[in-house]
């Protein structure tokens, strides 16, 4: 089938899934008036690789297929295609207003990741997956599909094991298999874009014991298949002004708790049933794929963040005061280190399974300095920016004919900035970072990609502490 247009990949939607969002049975997501925004910040995967000036970063000629396809579907062998990842995923987030499109990335994370244990499963236990996930790679590259992931399971008692849980549902599991796949059950929540996708991937949330067998499952499935239900968080509407919200309004991923209810997975579709003493393996080298991507996208936000507070500092008159040109150089740190880990994760990466890894010490510590910071760099903005982020009227306001001359004149700034520019500016920094979907940006920040806890405990697990502690032991030597 090769590329799909965003025409294709909006037909492709409409297929009977079942979605909820704020309290209503949604019919059709493209159609939805809150859903179909989220569609249209997905079609632009579709769009941006049509553009003759992207075309070489975003389509590769796969050789397994010998044809055109999307280049995130590229099985990275070397340092620098696996660079050349981080650069689709940087200036895909780029162009769509700085906010990432998970719709290609973490689905291909997942498929990556598969790769490399599937490979292990097969070599220690027999062939059994690495030839199914390898086929089902190749379907989903030549139907040019897009992917969500779910992994988070809904836990229940934390303190307790998947298989203590007073209700066994509360991990995804393994409740029947027939000679034809499995039937699974149970919930997945934080599913970022499930609803406006084409495939579903399935993996655990963490390492399991013996005991948890049922619980350590791997499987694909298509979005309308019977007993999946996904469940949406709100965001705005399209009635919702792009003045007032010009990011929110064009660019928004939507997340889901989605349920299993006695879905049935035929068994080329699964990729892992029972191993359970490679769940841990399955999910950490997700992480590690995934922890790229995530360095990988969150520099556009960055610079996003820096042009916002010079061009406030200009509007206001207050470019030259040092203590602005001191945070403004703050804020243009930031993704300048973030992408620092990026490059060095790649150049730096090892090799399972013939698959150039990122280096697990560099995405880790990316995704550490970008989660703890992030709060520092939207304090930042803000102070640069001043209290009007917060207390601006609308576009609304500006369109009255009494009320939008007091503004433009009111409103006005430094160097013949009219009202309306700095109105503007305004609105992109609350929506950015003041607003519900400022608001989301901060939670997603900290535990996207896996809590600050989790790229501590990987970044301890891939340091070369043997080494560093022999260069102690040479240091005191006598």
């Amino acid at each position: 089938m090769g590329l799909r247009t965003v025409e294709e990949y909006r037909a492709g939607l409409r297929d009977g899934r079942r979605v909820f969002v704020e309290g209503r049975r949604v019919e059709d997501v493209t159609a939805d008036p809150m859903l179909a925004i989220t569609v249209g910040h997905s079609a632009e995967v579709f769009a941006l690789a049509a553009r003759p000036e992207l075309r070489d970063l975003f389509v590769f000629h796969d050789p397994d297929l010998g044809e055109p396809a999307s280049a995130y579907f590229r099985i990275p062998r070397t340092a620098a295609e696996l660079r050349a990842r981080g650069d689709l995923i940087e200036e895909n987030t780029r162009q769509q207003r700085s906010t990432f499109n998970i719709t290609k990335a973490v689905g291909t994370d997942a498929l990556l990741a598969l790769l490399v244990v599937a490979a292990e499963v097969d070599r220690e236990l027999g062939p059994r997956y690495l030839d199914r996930v390898r086929r089902y790679r190749d379907a989903c590259t030549r139907r040019d599909v897009t992917m969500a992931l779910a992994q988070t399971d809904v836990k229940g008692d934390r303190g307790l094991r998947p298989s203590q849980q007073v209700d066994p549902d509360l991990y995804v599991r393994v409740v029947r298999r027939t000679a034809d796949g499995i039937v699974v059950r149970g919930a997945k929540a934080h599913t970022t874009a499930g609803p406006v996708v084409d495939e579903l991937i399935v993996i655990p949330t963490r390492a399991l014991g013996e005991e948890d067998r049922e619980y350590a499952v791997a499987f694909a499935t298509p979005l309308n298949a019977p007993g999946l239900t996904m469940i949406c968080r709100p965001i705005v509407t399209e009635a919702a002004s792009t003045f007032d919200h010009p990011v929110s309004r064009r660019n928004i991923e939507i997340e889901s708790l989605t349920v299993f209810e006695d879905v049935f997975v035929p068994w080329e579709r699964v990729f892992l049933c029972g191993e359970w003493q490679f769940a841990g393996r399955l999910a950490t080298t997700f992480a590690t794929f995934h922890r790229y991507t995530a360095v990988s996208y969150k520099p556009p936000l960055g610079e996003l963040f820096c042009g916002a507070a010079a061009l406030a500092a200009e509007y206001h008159g207050l470019e030259r005061a040092g203590t602005i040109r001191g945070k403004i150089a703050r804020l243009a740190m930031y993704p300048a280190l973030i992408r620092a880990a990026r490059l060095t994760a790649a150049s730096e990466c090892r090799f399972a399974e013939g698959i150039a890894v990122p280096n697990g010490v560099y995405s880790n510590a990316g995704k550490f300095y970008f989660a703890s910071q992030f709060h520092d760099a939207v304090a930042l903005l803000q102070d640069v920016a001043g209290g009007l982020v917060i207390t601006g009227p609308t576009e609304a306001d500006l369109r009255h004919p009494e009320a939008g001359p007091l503004l433009e004149k009111y409103l006005a700034g430094a160097k013949g900035v009219s009202g309306r520019q700095r109105l503007a500016l305004m609105h992109l920094i609350r929506d950015l970072t003041a607003s519900d979907f400022g608001g989301y940006n901060l939670v997603v920040t900290l535990h996207g990609e896996g809590s600050m806890d989790a790229q501590l405990l990987g970044a301890y697990r891939e340091a070369d502490l043997e080494g560093h502690k022999a260069l102690v032991r040479r240091a005191i030597e006598p």
